[in-house]
């Protein structure tokens, strides 16, 4: 793996599967991410809850600079939360690169609008990357389609994260019922390893710098 320049962009993906009170978690976290939102650098956070296991919540940070990033990791508060909110979820850190982002509208808070789309490379990532994009194609056709983000792992080879929203319920559930794509997930499916998590969007907000 090649060395990254401080100056390049990077998203860190926490996935936390709750182990108590998902309310006095994220009561917690919305600390954190104030304090994230503050830090120089820091560009905008996304946050979603899995629909079917509520207990796990991820979060996207996303950082102007890997500089940023490694900056804030080291400070003394950035500490003390990790201490503090550590023994309340089990956690998977990831930092990755986004290589297809189209951004068309926000999705809705609170609503069950976000799709998580998880990868492990079987081949060439080329052909899984052009079959996630035909997804945001049809997406667009269908209308009420809100935006995609396809990232790439830095730390885990041929890991990905797909993120794709809608502006409101009826337009995503139209989206994942279509005939068009059941077939796109089976022909990703040919080239990765692949889960799809239905989410609810829980927060998204830039940074205060």
């Amino acid at each position: 793996m090649h060395s990254r320049s401080q100056d390049e962009t990077v998203t860190v993906v926490n996935r936390f599967e709750v182990k108590g009170s998902t309310e006095k978690f994220e009561r917690e976290f919305r600390d954190h991410s104030h304090y994230l939102r503050g830090r120089e650098d820091f560009d905008f956070l996304v946050t979603v809850q899995l629909v079917e296991r509520p207990e796990v919540i991820v979060h996207f940070g996303h950082w102007r600079t890997m500089r940023g990033f490694l900056n804030t990791l080291h400070d003394g508060t950035f500490q003390d939360h990790v201490e503090k909110l550590g023994p309340m979820a089990d956690t998977e850190v990831d930092q990755a690169v986004s290589v297809a982002r189209h951004l068309k509208e926000n999705a809705l808070v609170g609503a069950e609008t976000v799709v998580l789309t998880r990868a492990r490379i079987l081949g060439d990532p080329s052909h899984f990357e052009r079959r996630f994009a035909a997804t945001a194609e049809l997406f667009g056709r269908l209308g009420g389609f809100g935006g995609s983000d396809l990232l790439r792992s830095v730390l885990v080879p041929g890991a990905y994260t797909g993120v794709q929203w809608w502006r409101d319920g009826e337009a995503c559930e139209r989206a994942l019922a279509d005939s068009g794509y059941t077939e796109q997930v089976r022909r990703m499916r040919e080239t990765a390893d692949v889960v799809v998590e239905r989410t609810r969007h829980v927060a998204y907000e830039r940074g205060l710098g």
